[in-house]
């Protein structure tokens, strides 16, 4: 197999071979044990609720501290340290962190209650592969009139036809075990009259205790062929959930990248709202100061600026609004469908620190927890089972045969004593055998175990794909926190700057009343610093969003955003 790998690195390269490595190993030695068993997950329960805890959080796996994360740090904004302020006063308000929005969601959204339906289904159909080995318990009977000419008087002696009257009655247990036994336990009443002179005695009562067992000893034979069904029905039932797992994932990321947009619209909305109360009392100083110094055309600039803002706060307010209104469908827990009017406020800060993540780091969680790779070993594992059957059946058919009982005979009906013969006169009567078959060529069995190599093989290929897919979006999405957290720097940065300039225009503006000249070129300098100031506060908003959702992206490639944790 000869993979191009180009445009990999060498971290890639290295995590990909022992993966690889492992893989191959753990498939070869199962073929060199032959009767290896390949474990399968647990009888799962029909009538029980969704099992949500398999999705836990893992404090591994949590956002890093400030203890843990780099020493570059960013300080808290004005907006996020008042985050629980309302914007509307006027409508009831409510907070909820990240956290508690996305197991709402898991508890309670359509969409996650539909994706954990298909492996139940799953479950289930393992479930009922087990009914194989069930015992089973029958009943027959059977009666029969019959009236037959005969050619020999020796059939009847004086009659000239055979009358016969049967009445045969058999009941008792059938069972399969994991090995591929066959074993039956059977009580007969035979009852049985006749018109010949021969027939003694007469009004026969015949009994018979059978046990019969059949023990394939090449073909059939062993726990990993009769059990391979459930196995492999587990098996998908598994790589069901995996895949139930992905998209219940993505749904999270889902939830949070709306999350995050809906603080910074919020914060937007603030940034503007402060911008206009700034830009509001520069136009009443003009307006205050038109009869002294102030000119007309200033004062329009002024107005010009508060209506723009006006129109941002108005955009910034409708894409609250579309987030709040996403985020209650998204979770679609009853507290926010029965409070659909009310301001949702996210509670949850957004981390202006830096992540300490490495490339090797996130390749190992994503080889541990990444659902597709998880998903193709699962398939994987379902392949070996069905090519240690293909090869179980290409083995020629040899079976034991092993057959006892004991039987009783009374006239005149009586089944009661003829039960009791069955154990007090004479003895047991036991069989042995041994039948073998074998095809002459063997055509389909051996045309069956290609089949399962070659599919052992693409899914082998499935996973050297799904290996270089995800390291490729695992390294690319560390690159990308790593970039928002520069862009988030920078916007701190130059939002800082710009509120040090405005400070200082301010401060000259005040005393720029003695010059005319200057005092215009101020007004324009004021007018375009306090609006670049509300555009810088409104990009490191949106750089934390971006940051946050980074760290959600990054999270989401590796599978750990809300991994599947199998229990204890």
């Amino acid at each position: 197999m000869c993979v191009k790998l180009s445009g990999m690195t060498k971290v890639s390269i290295v995590w990909l071979v022992i993966a690889l490595v492992v893989v191959l190993a753990d498939a070869a030695r199962a073929q060199d044990t032959g009767a290896a068993e390949v474990a399968a997950p647990p009888i799962p329960s029909l009538d029980g609720p969704i099992d949500f805890s398999q999705f836990q959080s893992r404090d591994d796996l949590a956002p890093p501290t400030r203890e843990a994360a780099d020493s570059s740090s960013l300080t808290q904004p004005w907006w996020t340290e008042n985050e629980n302020s309302r914007l509307n006063p006027h409508i009831a308000a409510q907070g909820w962190t990240l956290e508690q929005l996305i197991w709402l969601a898991v508890e309670n959204s359509p969409l996650v209650q539909s994706v954990l339906v298909e492996p139940q289904i799953l479950q289930a159909q393992a479930a009922a592969t087990n009914g194989q080995f069930d015992p089973s318990a029958f009943v027959e009977s059977i009666f029969q009139d019959s009236s037959n000419p005969v050619g020999n008087t020796l059939t009847t002696g004086t009659a000239g036809r055979l009358n016969d009257h049967v009445w045969n009655n058999s009941s008792g247990l059938r069972a399969k075990n994991t090995h591929g036994g066959l074993a039956e336990l059977s009580q007969d009443f035979n009852f049985k009259d006749s018109n010949s002179n021969f027939f003694t005695p007469d009004n026969q009562a015949d009994t018979k205790m059978l046990m019969r067992y059949t023990q394939p000893l090449m073909r059939g034979a062993g726990k990993t062929y009769n059990r391979s069904s459930y196995v492999v029905a587990a098996l998908a039932a598994d790589e069901s959930m995996q895949d139930a797992s992905k998209r219940i994932q993505e749904h999270a990321f889902s939830i949070t990248s709306t999350y995050w947009e809906l603080a910074a619209a919020r914060a937007n909305y603030k940034q503007i709202e402060r911008g206009l109360k700034s830009l509001q009392e520069l136009h009443d100083q003009l307006v205050g100061r038109s009869d002294i110094d102030t000119l007309r055309s200033q004062q329009l600039r002024a107005e010009s600026a508060i209506f723009k803002q006006r129109a941002a706060q108005a955009k910034a307010w409708a894409q609250v609004q579309a987030a709040e209104a996403n985020l209650r469908a998204s979770v679609a827990a009853p507290l926010l469908r029965n409070a659909s009017g009310e301001e949702l406020i996210p509670l949850t800060l957004p981390a202006d620190w830096k992540s300490m993540v490495s490339r090797e780091d996130e390749l190992t969680t994503a080889l541990n927890y990444h659902p597709e790779i998880q998903a193709i070993r699962t398939s994987l594992q379902a392949s070996r089972v069905r090519l240690q059957v293909a090869e179980n059946e290409l083995r020629p058919t040899l079976n034991l045969v092993m057959e006892g009982y004991v039987r009783g005979l009374n006239g005149d009906f009586d089944a009661a004593k003829s039960f009791g013969d069955q154990f007090t006169t004479g003895s047991p009567s036991y069989s042995a055998a041994f039948s073998y078959l074998r095809p002459v060529s063997n055509t389909a069995a051996k045309a069956i175990l290609r089949e399962r190599r070659l599919e052992l093989r693409r899914t082998l290929l499935e996973l050297d794909h799904t290996l270089l897919t995800v390291g490729a979006a695992v390294e690319g999405n560390v690159a990308q926190l790593q970039a928002s957290f520069s862009e988030l720097e920078s916007a701190v940065r130059s939002t800082l700057a710009i509120h040090a300039e405005l400070d200082y225009l301010i401060a000259r503006w005040q005393d720029a009343f003695l010059d005319g000249t200057a005092r215009n070129l101020l007004l324009d300098q004021l007018l375009n610093a306090e609006l670049q100031l509300i555009q810088a506060e409104n990009t490191w908003a949106r750089a934390q969003s971006d940051h946050m959702i980074a760290i959600a992206k990054l999270n989401l490639s590796t599978g750990s955003l809300l991994p599947m944790v199998p229990p204890e």
